[in-house]
């Protein structure tokens, strides 16, 4: 199997191979990020018995319980134009599409983390799952026509959901599998780095700190966040602008905001969020800013549930524009 981006201007026949120039190749591991699994198997007595050998194997694991066999191509599919309109229509399944490629050769088409379409050309001994909820299509390719064996974990059906339909986003496969995108997306934007002292998480689309140290620590079950600012990725501050004679007029209220935001971005990288929270220590550079902090902290924590506190007040924080920073541990919910 090889797949590509499609070019998002092309305009030709659908069974071309519509590629980018130049070509814009996708992995193996870029597909399994968005839920795509791949196996290249023989198809050596696969059509007579689909239950033995690697096939059977996978079908085992997998739960694929039946099967039948398709036939796609102008002499072979009744009703062909119709079917392969319908097929080529972005839709999604309330099931996995699994697919084992037996003879000839097509097109699958399934959209990225970015909502841009991959085309996987598949041939003989190609099998792909699509998983439930994707948005995805079909279409041969130039030789017109494709036998392949279709995989079911219940009675064979398909049944699409074509995505200009009313309410095709708020089906439970559909919210899923958005849920299992954006977790992706969130590991896709840190870098992972082990060590005896835990698991440290930088956060490659968040600001960088100016020193050699994580955002976040993961550890005996806790979640270690390294003090943050309102700093954003291209280092200006919300509520902090600079004036003619180079003196700041800054908002303490933007500040915490900003604070409290980035740390829950970052908590949602690793799959917690700020209810996570067990502990922080405010770091204030006037104790005169406190009762406004309070009012924006106030809207996101309460007393009942909140984590504990403590304020204090420094002589001053890395650069003149920041007025509070904030340091956190959480409790990590994927801990066993």
């Amino acid at each position: 199997m090889r797949s590509w981006y499609v070019d998002p201007n092309f305009q030709g026949d659908q069974r071309e191979l519509a590629q980018t120039s130049p070509i814009q190749e996708v992995t193996l591991e870029e597909l399994s990020r968005i839920g795509v699994l791949f196996w290249h198997i023989s198809t050596e007595g696969a059509e007579q018995d689909p239950c033995s050998g690697e096939l059977g194997k996978i079908r085992k694991e997998r739960e694929y319980k039946n099967h039948d066999i398709i036939n796609v191509s102008p002499d072979k599919l009744p009703n062909y134009e119709e079917k392969l309109k319908n097929f080529y229509k972005e839709h999604l399944h309330d099931d996995e599409e699994i697919r084992f490629c037996l003879e000839g050769s097509g097109y699958f088409d399934i959209r990225d983390l970015q909502e841009k379409w991959v085309r996987m050309h598949v041939f003989p001994g190609d099998m792909i799952v699509l998983p439930a909820g994707s948005y995805h299509r079909f279409t041969l390719d130039t030789n017109n026509y494709i036998k392949a064996l279709r995989l079911f974990k219940d009675a064979p059906k398909w049944e699409a959901y074509n995505r200009a339909d009313d309410g095709v986003d708020q089906k439970e496969a559909r919210k899923q599998y958005v849920e299992y995108l954006q977790t992706k997306k969130s590991e896709s934007t840190i870098q992972r780095h082990a060590g005896v002292n835990g698991e440290s998480i930088i956060a490659v689309d968040r600001a960088q700190a100016l020193a050699n140290y994580p955002h976040m620590k993961r550890v005996n079950g806790m979640i270690y966040i390294s003090g943050a600012s309102a700093r954003r990725l291209d280092n200006s501050f919300p509520g902090a602008t600079q004036l003619a004679d180079g003196s700041w007029d800054l908002d303490i209220k933007a500040q915490t905001q900003g604070v409290i935001e980035n740390m829950k971005v970052l908590l949602q990288k690793v799959g917690a969020d700020l209810s996570h929270i067990v502990d922080v220590t405010v770091f204030l550079t006037d104790m005169k800013l406190y009762k406004d902090m309070n009012n924006v902290y106030n809207q996101y924590f309460n007393a009942e549930t909140g984590p504990t506190r403590t304020t204090v007040a420094v002589h001053q924080l890395p650069h003149p524009a920041i007025l509070i920073e904030i340091k956190g541990v959480a409790v990590d919910p994927s801990a066993k």
